[in-house]
């Protein structure tokens, strides 16, 4: 079945959802493509995306159009949306023109919080319900997107590479244990808790934090403040991922709900990476 994605989340912006997106089309035995945004840093010579004229994409005529021109090219069997919003709202509108069954793909926190607010728990309800299929990546997931659409929802788990993240081929005993953590830099993961923890320890240690995102300044901060040596690895490549990790002793991601179980995570691909 040929299959094309369309999404606001794709590498090379980084991500849980972009990456298990990635890992989706790596693992998919048929013809695939990717419609996804614009993107400086994007290989442009990957013929197996197709990049829309924004860096993020509302269901406007125009991204419908840029859509439909890479479903004329393409000729796919089904699409599938990455995220449950904004871009689902143009499924009907290509399902009519094209007569091409859509899916919508969920993950976590971006049907939780919409989906606990009166008038946006129905827009995403409909939305939902208007697919020809619901897939999540998590039983968790799932729930909610059952009970926001009221109709059946398809488990689809993510994956990683076993061939590219493997254990390093030699054990290093080191004298200053290192302790890393591989997430964006937001709130809801919680590096600041590893910071704070590993102060506490009664022996000499190193945190390695990698990711990026807009807590990095108050994440420096406190690891300033504890004297707690600290070393970052900001915006790096994927392939620099599994080398990172054997750099690890431990790994921690004390990712945690917030806003009264609102924003959630999803499945974080950092703990079957790591493990």
């Amino acid at each position: 079945m040929r299959l094309l994605i369309v999404t606001n989340d794709y590498p090379p912006k980084p991500g849980g959802i972009q990456m298990y997106l990635r890992n989706l089309v790596d693992a998919y035995p048929d013809p695939i493509h990717v419609f996804a945004p614009s993107d400086a840093a994007a290989d442009p010579n990957d013929d197996g995306v197709t990049r829309g004229s924004s860096t993020y994409m509302l269901p406007t005529n125009a991204i419908f159009e840029q859509i439909a021109s890479t479903v004329e090219a393409f000729g796919p069997d089904a699409i599938l949306f990455g995220a449950p919003h904004p871009l689902p709202r143009l499924g009907q509108r290509l399902r009519e023109r094209f007569d091409v069954p859509f899916g919508i793909l969920s993950h976590g926190a971006e049907i939780t919080l919409p989906g606990a607010v009166p008038g946006m728990r129905s827009w995403l309800g409909k939305t939902l319900a208007s697919a020809d299929v619901r897939f999540a990546v998590s039983r968790f997931t799932a729930d909610h997107v059952l009970r926001l659409s009221g109709r059946p929802v398809e488990f689809l788990g993510a994956g990683v590479e076993v061939d590219t993240f493997v254990p390093a081929p030699e054990r290093t005993h080191r004298a200053v244990p290192v302790i890393g953590c591989v997430s964006r830099f937001v709130p809801r993961k919680g590096q600041e808790r590893v910071i704070e923890a590993a102060a506490r320890i009664d022996r000499p240690v190193e945190v390695l934090m990698v990711g990026r995102g807009r807590t990095e300044g108050r994440i420096r901060a406190t690891a300033e403040r504890l004297g707690v040596p600290t070393r970052f690895e900001v915006d790096v490549p994927w392939s620099d991922l599994p080398g990172l990790y054997h750099q690890m002793d431990v790994f921690v991601m004390p990712t945690r709900s917030r806003w009264g179980g609102l924003e959630v995570e999803g499945l974080g691909l950092v703990f079957l990476e790591a493990s």
